[in-house]
């Protein structure tokens, strides 16, 4: 059955009704507002499935939840909750109603069972109208902290707290000129023309800044982790002149023999990152001159800026935005 002919209106359900009735088939039913639909309602749902042969969820429409939750309520539009429903396989059929409780429904409905919370307990305010029709309220199990109210503050203490996002850059062809081939000595450490304007302006945002970079030549023997550490602190140095910000340096001296997990373009070096800050990856950043940078970044979940005149066409993955430097890369992120 589709999810949308599950969904009825009361003329309808009150028909299916009848017709379960004349095959003797058990009819249960379970109502609520279900406004956002988690396991516990879900666990509830089954349990309610096993007690007859046919499971018939009454759901309050807006109008009935606006009543009895206030003007705010609900979150999610009775359509939306009714498909969402429906999708169940434990779910018969979905049917609205826009009293402030279900005992008119279930007068049409007749059900043989009628469940309920623990919460509301046997003596709930369905049982007379579900007993005078022959039927019996079946208190369902509660499932210990997983509740509506529980999963709402839940949410509003994780958008409370400000989300932690960065601007991740590599470093050789994108802050600084990537000649000789392996940069490792202050006289050779050139910044690109207008790096460090932009930098200044990313610095004066939330965005985290933190660059991370291959640094093969390590790896190879060319230069040693000492250089490679002395050649940032030049690097920061002037960074700090020009009033920039720069939050972390990750680097990898690896080679691609060494199999590691922080060589670019694989994702360890944005993970460490991630987890050292708590950043929100997906509001989150890469800048580079190397498909490797925006293969990482796809693969992080970021939002990816190449700068270079073309990226290769011949690769499968594409970076979300193309520019000719880190200038433009900057405007590009302070706009969106």
């Amino acid at each position: 059955m589709s999810t949308q002919t599950k969904i009825k209106t009361q003329k309808e359900i009150i028909q299916i009704c009848r017709r379960f009735k004349k095959r003797k088939k058990t009819v249960v039913t379970y109502n609520g507002s279900f406004d956002i639909l988690h396991l516990g309602h879900i666990k509830s749902l089954e349990e309610a499935k096993v007690q007859g042969d046919v499971l018939i969820v009454p759901l309050n429409s807006d109008k009935s939840v606006r009543i009895y939750k206030g003007p705010n309520h609900p979150i999610i539009s009775e359509g939306e909750r009714a498909q969402t429903l429906a999708v169940l396989n434990c779910v018969d059929y979905v049917v609205l109603f826009d009293e402030i409780n279900p005992k008119e429904i279930l007068n049409k409905i007749k059900p043989d069972i009628h469940c309920h919370g623990a919460d509301w307990g046997k003596d709930c305010v369905e049982r007379e109208v579900v007993e005078q029709n022959g039927g019996q309220i079946h208190i369902l199990k509660t499932v210990p902290g997983l509740s509506t109210s529980a999963l709402v503050k839940k949410i509003i203490s994780i958008y409370a707290k400000p989300e932690v996002r960065a601007v991740f850059l590599d470093r050789d062809g994108t802050i600084n000129i990537n000649e000789p081939e392996y940069p490792h000595k202050k006289e050779d450490f050139k910044f690109i023309p207008g790096v460090l304007p932009a930098l200044r302006k990313l610095s004066k945002t939330d965005y985290k800044i933190i660059i991370v970079t291959n640094q093969l030549g390590v790896g190879r023997g060319y230069f040693t982790e000492k250089d490679l550490q002395e050649i940032h602190r030049y690097m920061l140095s002037q960074f700090k002149k020009s009033g920039i910000r720069i939050d972390r340096i990750y680097y990898c001296i690896h080679t691609e023999r060494d199999n590691c997990s922080c060589r670019k373009p694989k994702t360890g070096m944005t993970e460490s990152a991630a987890k050292d800050f708590g950043l929100n990856l997906s509001k989150s950043w890469i800048v580079g001159d190397s498909p490797k940078d925006i293969q990482m970044g796809r693969e992080a979940n970021l939002k990816t800026i190449f700068v270079g005149k073309r990226f290769p066409d011949d690769l499968k993955f594409r970076p979300h935005y193309s520019v000719k430097n880190l200038a433009e890369a900057v405007k590009v992120i302070l706009k969106k």
